[in-house]
């Protein structure tokens, strides 16, 4: 599966009902503070850099994506860079909410493994991702499956699409 995939599953599917009941203002307000917020965590010595060192202390994920994030290759990331990243995290995000709030067709919050059939890769993965095998996939269950995929790849942060 995608590392991307995973990666943004991992950090953004826990908040999806959180951030479905906000207005796009604060959203978006949220958002930004969120990405300030866990540039200073990652950056240690507070320079406004973070260096492949820092990132792999803090943040294995953004440093196993690192080469990828840092667009200008100086061997460190720029809040621009960050934010570029997290930004682009985001709009999977939504996108990914979206298709699973199209594919629930009696919006009762869960996906039948009939409804999942819109989303190809979620619907291949159901029984393994149904975890009380009740037959319903709730957030937090794809949320959950997609941590242990993660994890089992040593892979611990954002980008997105189960389709």
């Amino acid at each position: 599966m995608n590392k991307w995939i995973l990666i943004f599953m991992f950090i953004t599917l826990p908040c999806l009902a959180l951030a479905a009941e906000k207005p796009v203002n604060k959203k978006s307000e949220n958002i930004n503070a969120k990405i300030d917020q866990l540039f200073k965590s990652v950056d240690a010595d507070g320079d406004g850099r973070i260096s492949k060192e820092e990132a792999e202390q803090k943040a294995p994920a953004i440093a196993e994506n690192f080469d990828k994030i840092d667009a200008n290759h100086d061997e460190a990331l720029n809040k621009k860079e960050f934010k570029a990243f997290w930004t682009a995290a985001e709009k999977k995000r939504r996108e990914f909410s979206q298709r699973l709030e199209q594919a629930d067709l009696d919006k009762n919050g869960m996906l039948s493994k009939a409804e999942s059939g819109a989303l190809p890769n979620l619907n291949a993965r159901f029984d393994a991702i149904d975890s009380n095998h009740d037959g319903q996939l709730v957030i937090k269950e794809i949320s959950d499956y997609l941590r242990a995929q993660a994890s089992a790849e040593n892979v611990s942060a954002p980008a997105a699409t189960a389709q």
